[in-house]
């Protein structure tokens, strides 16, 4: 290794070229890589849609839900299947197991079972189903409201051109258009004269379709050309479907649709309406492609949106650009950062020469520069991990150039010349500083290969934290060296009699404790001990923390059976009073969709309802709102506002979060086809409701609107030469209508629907006196064939693997109880239950957030075992020897209990991204205490013997000036981002506060308790050996 410092230190130019390369293909490479907020993840959740117009809850989960679900249950790697059977939809959501299958074969096999189920499903459904993968790759990066005070058949003319315009801007995959009505003409039949006539609905469908074609005859070749023959009768304009003929006697005896039936144009039934700032629009969701960059095509988008020349009183509102979230994230990490840079050099000016301070502190940005190459290299894009790991690794990158630099200094002030010193104080610390460089990836190698989505999501930051320090480490051992062997004679180092002071004052101090080590080691466990003990009493653990998103979400619902217009009205009613309860500077947008309330930020549906809306306020971000008030104290100050009003309706309000799809923090299934899964259910809310840290709970059985079922004599059905299949033909036409044909213009497709006349339809009235006419052209009354029953019935049919599933859900107050703990808690009293023997095929299934936290603690868990296997094994290999590893291995809890402390003391919740950043600050403890190790085997090697109390004191001592400001160059370079001095993110905030508490308790470890324990162990060795204790 001294050979190759040597050769670089002999070549100032080389290395002077090197750091002028990277740095300017560093800059030019950041430029031109990917921003994007959120990594690449594959979520490994699959959403199957299917539609059937008319059709309830019950009718959806027998023909549509089951079949799918008898096909899907004999696919290898689905981990968990649930479906929802809702009017008129199916939606199955399965989980894929990616750990123990190849995706695209599940993909494949999925298919193949969605295939198979088709033959099973009804014939008239207008739509496959639809297969829909959630993915970070699928989010839209904007959307863009068409919105005026003009009719809608404006706004869809301009919402249509304004998407096709959106699909050419550079990046851009496709524009998915919301709250888009279908064109539709409705045929609103005349019963009396249908009657008069003796026509029937069959009659009418076979007519439509008969003269509603378009087909291609061949060519014919003449002598100069070939023509195609096309033999045409679709319709040229929609409406001309009135001029269908029905029948046909003699010259004008005839009988066309426009005889018995009005024709209007019209749009579909409203499924989702949306608004934007009190007024109705037409949302244009844009999808970027898998590849494309986050900011630039956002800002494509904003300047082709601003370009635009619209028509008078509309006008297009931009929202939900994701791309604010990247740009805070890049404002934030960057702010703290350069803050973060000043204070670490400052505080290297302040021990070092100025000379010294600077090639030091710029290793950092060169290993930042040399790192992005090589992580574009690798594919890996600019986001919220890849950022955090430079915030983490901020300190620690001039740990290494420190102790080089330091080590450098000493040789120098020995009397080595410049050259000669840089050369061997960098090869002399080349071990120790691969070692403990190795050790910190290490301890974050195993983050690679978390499973689930979770790990796919972490997967970039400890990519990026192994590059950044193999990027250090050649700054520090082939860069550095080059320019500290240049560096004048005549230039002494800094000494500080303020810092003289305190090492002097820490010298005394390891005296007293190495010749009282036996009561320093009390203090240090009684210390750890009580820390330990007081954490385990007051942190709460919550998987994921509470992120402080630009976004509020209120979840409406209505009763069930509201009508759609009814749903409009409350919306409009609370964006009013919301829009007055926000103070107008922090307000940017309130946007509405009536007809579903999903919030999850990757897709995940929980269906659709027309008495469901979901309102969006959208604020400025936190730091440059007036009043500074957080987004949950926001949300929980709406909440108490609205839910005194909330008449004859529910209010949710929640924070948006971008986290990975996860569920309740308590949610329950209970598993059984029979109804006494409610009774189950309940007793599971009512324990709920009466504990102290539960602050809301439900249950997912929502009544639906009745059902009507028909009793039919099959029998006098069949005397009347009725069938049933034409008896459901004209109840659909008297209900909701019946979709029987449709037509492609050059624009868009336009459906025909048959149905009875406004003020008739939807009505059990209607059903009583509807008169159906057979194949012999007679009129027969449906109430002489068949009786009709009302009873309730449900809105929403839950599956858990194709078996009916009632769930119960629950919000825990992490302020009083951890979810683990009210979990914990739930199980054992559901155990102590006699659900088991009172109903065999009950089963009872614990999931929600609960599911994922045993999961990500598991791969934590194994993660951290395997950082400190490693971590050990390298030790071993470094000291030749198991006892001093295992000495190193006894400072890490006790660096831990910084974290312990910190927690406690400031009421921070532990989760996921804690415990990340807790095994990354194993690697990071080990090192200080690695090289103080070091220092002490080398001396003792020196006087090939055991050192005494002085000796190991002195080599503290001239170890405490690297450690010392090592350990606070980390801390100073993390503490702006762990609390927000330049801009606060929440999510990663966490795992920087870890560290950098780590990192302080860590470095009074190695400075006190590692030479204490290290004499004992000397005096244990001297003891076995016969030896006398060290003095």
């Amino acid at each position: 290794m001294v050979a190759i410092i040597s050769w670089f230190a002999h070549r100032p130019l080389l290395v002077n070229l090197i750091m002028g390369l990277v740095f300017v293909l560093g800059f030019l490479t950041i430029a031109d890589m990917r921003y994007e907020y959120n990594p690449k993840v594959d979520m490994g959740i699959l959403n199957i849609t299917t539609i059937k117009a008319g059709a309830g809850a019950e009718e959806v989960e027998l023909t549509l839900t089951l079949p799918l679900e008898e096909e899907l249950l004999e696919v290898d790697g689905v981990k968990k299947m649930t479906s929802r059977s809702m009017e008129n939809v199916s939606l199955i959501t399965l989980t894929l197991d990616l750990e123990d299958a190849e995706r695209h074969q599940i993909m494949r096999d999925i298919q193949r079972a969605v295939d198979r189920a088709e033959t099973r499903l009804p014939q008239d459904l207008l739509e496959k189903p639809q297969l829909e993968e959630v993915s970070t790759l699928l989010t839209p990066i904007m959307e863009v409201h068409i919105t005026g005070d003009v009719p809608e058949v404006t706004l869809r003319e301009v919402a249509r051109n304004v998407a096709e315009s959106m699909r050419v801007v550079e990046g851009i995959a496709s524009v998915k258009k919301i709250g888009y009505r279908r064109p539709e003409v409705r045929i609103q039949l005349l019963l009396e004269k249908l009657a008069a006539l003796g026509i029937s609905h069959d009659e009418i469908i076979v007519a439509i379709q008969a003269r509603n074609q378009r087909q291609s005859g061949g060519a014919v070749d003449s002598f100069l050309v070939e023509k195609n023959v096309v033999v045409v009768g679709q319709f040229d304009n929609p409406v001309d479907v009135r001029d269908t003929l029905l029948r046909a006697g003699s010259p004008g005896n005839a009988v066309y649709l426009r005889d018995v039936a009005t024709i209007v144009e019209d749009f579909e039934d409203w499924e989702v309406q949306t608004r934007v700032d009190g007024r109705m629009s037409i949302a244009l969701q844009a999808l970027k492609k898998a590849r494309s960059d986050e900011v630039h095509t956002a800002a494509a988008m904003r300047a082709h949106i601003d370009s635009l020349t619209l028509p008078p009183g509309v006008e297009a509102v931009m929202v939900a650009d994701v791309s604010r979230l990247t740009m805070n994230v890049l404002q934030v990490l960057t702010g703290n950062a350069i803050l973060g840079l000043i204070m670490v050099f400052g505080l290297l000016h302040y021990f070092l020469h100025i000379r010294f301070a600077i090639w030091a502190a710029i290793g950092l940005p060169f290993a930042v520069c040399l790192s992005f190459l090589l992580l574009s290299a690798i594919d890996v894009t600019i986001n919220v991990m890849t950022l955090t790991a430079i915030i983490l690794m901020l300190g620690i990158l001039v740990d290494d150039a420190v102790v080089v630099s330091e080590n450098t200094k000493r040789l120098r002030q020995a009397g080595l010349a410049p050259l000669d010193a840089a050369v061997n104080g960098a090869g002399q610390m080349a071990q120790p500083v691969i070692f403990s460089a190795l050790t910190t990836m290490l301890a974050f190698a195993p983050l690679l290969f978390i499973g689930s989505a979770n790990g796919e999501f972490l997967k970039p930051f400890p990519m990026a934290v192994i590059v950044l320090l193999l990027a250090s480490l050649f700054e520090s051992l082939c860069i550095l060296p080059g320019h500290l062997a240049h560096i004048p004679a005549h230039i002494k180092p800094v000494e500080r009699s303020g810092f003289n002071r305190l090492r002097e004052l820490y010298q005394r101090l390891i005296d007293v404790c190495l010749k009282r080590r036996a009561i320093t080691l009390a203090v240090f466990l009684s210390a750890f001990s009580a820390i330990v003990a007081v954490g385990a009493m007051t942190i709460p653990f919550s998987l994921y923390p509470d992120l402080d998103i630009d976004t509020i979400y209120v979840k409406v619902e209505l009763p069930t059976g509201s009508r759609f217009e009814e749903t409009v009205a409350v919306v409009q009613t609370l964006e009013e009073d919301l829009r007055a309860q926000v103070d107008p500077i922090d307000l940017r947008n309130i946007t509405s969709v009536i007809g579903h309330h999903n919030t999850d930020f990757y897709g995940a549906v929980e269906g659709m309802n027309e008495a469901w809306a979901l309102i969006a306020i959208q604020l400025q971000p936190l730091g440059q709102r007036s009043s500074g008030t957080s987004t949950h104290v926001l949300v929980e100050q709406l909440q108490a506002r609205i839910s005194p009003r909330a008449n004859g309706f529910t209010a949710q309000v929640e924070a948006q979060t971008d986290l990975p799809v996860t569920g309740k923090p308590v949610e329950v299934d209970v598993i059984s086809n029979a109804d006494y899964r409610y009774d189950v259910a309940a007793e599971i809310e009512q324990w709920l409701a009466e504990h102290p840290a539960v602050s809301s709970q439900w249950n997912s059985y929502l009544p639906g609107k009745d059902t009507i079922d028909m009793d039919i004599n099959h029998a006098l059905l069949a005397s009347r030469g009725l069938t049933v299949t034409q008896v459901s033909q004209a109840i659909a036409v008297a209900m909701d209508g019946l979709l029987i044909d449709e037509l492609q213009t050059l624009d868009e497709r336009v459906r025909y629907r048959l149905n009875m006349a406004p003020g008739t339809a939807n009505q059990l009235e209607t059903l009583q006196r509807l008169v159906i006419i057979n194949g012999r052209g007679e009129p027969v009354f449906l109430n002489a064939v068949a009786n009709f029953v009302v009873r309730p019935g449900d809105a929403s049919i839950k599956h858990h693997f194709g078996r009916r599933t009632t769930t119960v859900f629950g919000i825990v107050d992490t302020r009083k109880a951890g979810v683990a703990q009210v979990n914990a808690e739930l199980k054992r009293w559901m155990a102590d239950q006699a659900w088991g023997e009172q109903y065999p095929d009950l089963r009872i299934v614990q999931g929600g957030e609960q599911l994922d936290m045993e999961e990500s603690l598991t791969d934590l868990g194994q993660a951290a075992l395997i950082c400190l296997i490693t971590i050990f094994a390298a030790l071993v290999i470094l000291f030749n020897s198991l006892s001093q590893p295992l000495l190193i291995f006894l400072c890490i809890p006790f660096g831990l209990t910084g974290v312990v402390l910190c927690y406690s003391v400031q009421g921070l919740s532990m989760g996921m991204m804690a415990i990340t950043g807790i095994i990354g600050l194993m690697g990071v403890l080990v090192n200080d205490s690695l090289i103080m190790m070091h220092s002490l085997n080398r001396r003792r090697g020196e006087l090939q013997r055991y050192l005494t109390i002085h000796e190991v004191a002195d080599v503290a001592t001239a170890r405490f000036r690297p450690v010392f400001i090592t350990s606070v160059t980390t801390a100073v370079g993390l503490f702006p981002t762990a609390y927000g001095i330049m801009g606060d993110n929440s999510y990663i905030r966490p795992m920087v506060m870890s560290m950098a508490w780590g990192v302080v308790f860590g470095g009074l470890v190695s400075l006190v308790l590692l030479p204490t324990i290290y004499t004992v162990e000397q005096d244990l060795r001297q003891r076995l050996g016969g030896g006398s204790k060290t003095h």
